[in-house]
């Protein structure tokens, strides 16, 4: 019988190792911290503690969840030293546009969509070159060069999409008026194994009161 009752216990505790471990996994964290970020922070104080994290398990932006886009470049004046590119795209079910790249204090990339496949030099194509946003453009030109598109009837009505925050750049205030936020991170568990860590922070009166994450691990392919 102890031999039996020793057996059961082993498998108990086997069973109860294998679902510790089992992926893919959720949880909600309300009180503590994980990764460095810790409940009851303001948004601020979660950004730079995001900051951190970012170094250390190799991600590099957060999701702002139910930002609205913009309609006017004036929305987004003060915004844009703070983030690393910038979407502009009609409102058609098929929405034309460009997507400009600033990593750092200029322009790098211009991608004209749906149709090109290659990086544009200026756009819009079609409108004067002193109001037309050029590859090297800095980046505090921005806002009067899209001030000037607007101008424009054919892309007056175009619509204005920030991207996700980069750590990169300083915090943005703005950020403190959603209740959610997103971010993701991969590391490698072992050879040819790797583990994807999506995650959300809940805020409620500024105060961040929830973490919610969901891990899963998928063999890479060869």
């Amino acid at each position: 019988m102890k031999n039996i009752y020793l057996l059961m216990v082993i498998a108990l505790l086997l069973v109860s190792c294998k679902k510790e471990n089992t992926s893919p996994k959720s949880e909600t964290i309300t009180s503590g911290s994980k990764w460095g970020i810790s409940i009851g922070s303001s948004p601020q104080e979660v950004f730079a503690q995001l900051q951190q994290a970012g170094v250390q398990y190799n991600f590099n932006t957060v999701a702002i969840l139910n930002r609205p886009v913009y309609t006017k470049p004036e929305q987004i004046k003060d915004l844009l030293p703070l983030y690393q590119s910038v979407i502009l795209q009609s409102n058609a079910s098929l929405p034309a546009g460009a997507y400009i790249q600033f990593p750092g204090d200029k322009v790098t990339a211009i991608v004209q969509f749906p149709s090109s496949n290659a990086q544009e030099t200026k756009w819009p194509l079609d409108v004067p070159d002193d109001a037309a946003i050029h590859i090297n453009d800095a980046v505090t030109s921005l806002y009067n060069k899209l001030a000037a598109i607007y101008q424009v009837s054919a892309y007056s009505n175009y619509q204005l999409v920030l991207p996700d925050k980069t750590l990169a750049k300083p915090y943005d205030t703005d950020m403190a008026n959603y209740e959610e936020w997103a971010f993701s991170f991969s590391k490698d568990v072992k050879a040819g194994l790797t583990g994807t860590t999506s995650a959300r922070l809940i805020f409620k009166n500024k105060k961040l009161v929830a973490i919610k994450y969901d891990y899963s691990e998928n063999v890479l392919a060869i």
